[in-house]
């Protein structure tokens, strides 16, 4: 029954990550790099949007993923 229970779960976990489009992570990390506009000082705030892309770096490479970034990336001034 544990087994069964077990390829419940992982079904269940599959589905989701199966969700998160590039579109929809690219809006994620793009909104992140908004909130870095939030830390105190120019040097926070700089290094917050490079880790951010950094963290990202691989998947700015899918046009899908970078064009939902910048997208919410000019959102964010609004």
């Amino acid at each position: 029954m544990k087994l069964i229970g077990g390829f419940v779960l992982l079904a269940l976990l599959g589905s989701l990550s199966s969700c998160s489009t590039p579109t929809s992570r690219g809006r994620s990390a793009g909104e992140d790099y908004c909130e870095c506009n939030r830390k105190e000082g120019i040097f926070n705030v700089g290094k917050c949007k490079k880790d951010v892309l950094m963290e990202h770096r691989d998947e700015l490479l899918n046009e899908e993923f970078q064009t939902a970034f910048w997208n919410a990336v000019a959102d964010c001034d609004e």
